[in-house]
């Protein structure tokens, strides 16, 4: 019916054939569908039900027919009135390829290939000429040079940390494996399976508050739950081939691959599902360092939290209960395999890239092998990568030199302060919200601080990190733990100091853009105010076109379910009458349903919730 109602339907290309769905035939097709049906499943639009079938016997439902149109209407891409998106897009789908080593292609992720050659540059020409020692240019150079000192790395193998390893194997109680990763939070800065650090207030955003953190899966918690064979296979290889590496049979590393799912699994279960993260009244659980002790009793908690170097506290954040509670259940004398076997496969997680090849090698097979994607690099490719990743604000100010223009910021900061008016426009002409309610959601937007192109001052912690070349006795390990104790050192000096809110949350080369709630702020990075996202030379349409969109997204967060709990100055507050608030949920909800089941692709759906 539909091959004849539409004149034939075409073959899928481009982004239509890697979304396909049913092209390979169903085992239940029926004969007498022909030539005819043979069509529409090479146009990829048939996904068939749940279990893998056709079921050509079972009656067509109007939402049936419905969805099938849908496909059509996708596949066709010819009348903005049948699929707006797929049409206005049509050029770009269907010439569309994914660039090697990535799952995804748009105009997000080819500007950050575009931004990835930009900063490979600025490093690979620093690094390519000798730099006044002590400066940040010197520091790049050496960070770079000991990541391409590969057959140093090779000869060295796990060496860097093989006292760790040894002290976690012969570690025969939990009191001494405690030790050990007190040991560990001391000279490395690694919290392998709980520790303590700090992250923001919610109830005080210009505090910060200690938060405590156990072990937890690695993996997303659909993978434990409803994860094919092929993947847990895949991923309990890369558990095992990492603990093989570090010195184990292949044995014994799968035994402790096993161990580690297992626990990984248990904590999955009991934590919160991805949408609950965002949720301030789930994530805000305050306790008493006592509180958590009860959970741990047969450990000295105090010992891990000296360990961390923090000033004592009586308010600890625990963002996750049920999952706390999950791994409390392995801090006994029946769990002390199953810890040591996380506290080793932590630590080669952390820092095996600072070590051989084999480590990378490794995690390129897991990604192939779980993902499809070869994301095999060379040695430059990845020094370029971890300079970027490490030396950050050395970089950023580099980026933002070769980069961007004042005009630039100025222009987007306009266009900002533009879209603020027209939001408060809107909020007052709601029918459904009181005058109380709109004034206070007014106030937000009036306070809502404006971060675009790069921060007005720079960090400088990355002074004080002792950055060695290769011929200067550095090496890559050595270099990351020396950037990681300047990192830790600063998280240590803003426990008891008010939150400095000028930080910015990301990098000037980062391409991406973020409403934050605890600060009320927006930021724009440099890197994604560039073609095509934004053109300093294009007309406003083009840009409102651009990042226009970008910027009224970010500036909704602030308003949605998760940033509607944040008041003006970033607390976790309730601003809104009950009657509003009633109404509020009404309309997020009719969202939430709205959305819940959409197609993104043949036979895959949305999730209203997320």
């Amino acid at each position: 019916m539909l091959d004849r109602a539409f004149g034939g339907l075409p073959a899928p290309v481009g982004d239509h054939a890697r979304t396909a769905a049913g092209m390979q035939g169903f085992s239940d097709a029926p004969v007498w569908g022909g030539e005819e049906l043979s069509r529409v499943l090479s146009s990829g639009i048939v996904a068939g039900e749940a279990d893998g079938l056709l079921h050509p016997d079972a009656p067509v439902t109007r939402e049936n027919l419905q969805t099938l149109l849908s496909r059509v209407y996708a596949l066709e891409g010819t009348n903005r009135k049948d699929d707006f998106y797929e049409t206005v897009n049509k050029t770009w789908l269907d010439s569309s390829d994914i660039p090697a080593g990535l799952s995804v292609n748009g105009p997000f992720y080819g500007l950050s290939l575009t931004v990835t050659e930009q900063v490979a540059k600025l490093i690979s020409d620093i690094a390519a000429k000798p730099q006044t020692p002590g400066t940040p240019e010197a520091k790049i150079k050496a960070l770079y040079d000991s990541v391409m000192d590969v057959e140093a790395r090779e000869a060295a193998g796990v060496a860097p940390i093989q006292e760790y390893l040894d002290a976690i194997e012969t570690a025969k109680t939990l009191s001494e494996l405690i030790d050990v990763e007190c040991r560990l939070q001391k000279e490395l800065g690694l919290s392998t399976i709980l520790g303590f650090g700090l992250t923001s207030d919610f109830e005080d955003s210009n505090r910060k508050v200690v938060a405590f953190s156990s072990f937890g899966a690695s993996m997303t918690k659909d993978f434990y739950e409803n994860g094919t064979q092929e993947q847990k296979d895949a991923y309990l290889t890369y558990l095992a081939k990492l603990l093989t590496l570090s010195g184990l049979s292949e044995q014994a590393a799968m035994e402790r691959a096993k161990l580690v799912y297992a626990a990984e699994a248990k904590v999955a279960k009991a934590s919160y599902d991805p949408q609950e993260y965002g949720d301030v009244d789930k994530i805000n659980n305050i306790y008493k360092l006592s509180d958590i002790q009860r959970q741990f009793s047969k450990i000295s908690l105090a010992k891990v939290y000296e360990a961390s170097g923090l000033a004592p506290s009586d308010r600890i954040l625990v963002t996750d209960p049920g999952a706390m509670r999950a791994a409390a259940s392995y801090f006994n004398d029946a769990g002390l395999a199953t810890l040591r076997a996380l506290s080793r496969t932590a630590i080669l997680m952390s820092v095996g890239g600072c070590l051989n090849q084999g480590f990378i090698e490794a995690s390129v097979e897991f990604t192939k092998a779980y993902y499809g994607i070869d994301m095999t690099q060379t040695t430059e490719q990845i020094a370029a990568q971890q300079v970027q990743g490490l030396l950050a604000d050395y970089l950023g100010r580099a980026y933002v030199e070769a980069h961007f223009s004042e005009k630039a910021k100025q222009d987007v900061e306009e266009m900002i302060h533009e879209f603020l008016e027209i939001y408060k426009t809107r909020i007052e002409a709601l029918d459904w919200m009181s005058d109380a309610t709109k004034q206070k959601a007014i106030c937000k937007l009036d306070t809502m601080k404006i971060k675009v192109g790069y921060p007005d001052s720079w960090e400088t912690y990355l002074d004080n990190a002792d950055i060695k070349s290769p011929s200067e006795g550095g090496t890559f390990f050595s270099n990351v733990i020396s950037i990681q104790a300047s990192a830790k050192e600063k998280t240590l000096a803003e426990q008891n100091t008010p939150v400095d809110k000028t930080d910015w949350l990301m990098e000037p080369f980062t391409v991406n853009a973020c409403y934050s709630a605890t600060s009320n702020d927006i930021t724009f990075p440099a890197a994604i105010l560039q073609k095509p996202l934004y053109d300093v030379n294009a007309s406003r349409e083009e840009n409102l076109g651009g990042i226009g969109y970008i910027i009224a997204h970010e500036i909704t967060h602030a308003f949605d379910n998760n940033g509607a709990k944040f008041d003006e100055n970033g607390n976790a507050a309730n601003w809104w009458t009950e009657q509003d608030y009633a109404a509020f949920q009404q309309k997020c909800l009719q969202v939430a349903n709205w959305y819940d089941g959409q197609e993104v692709c043949p036979g895959v759906s949305c999730s209203g919730v997320l």
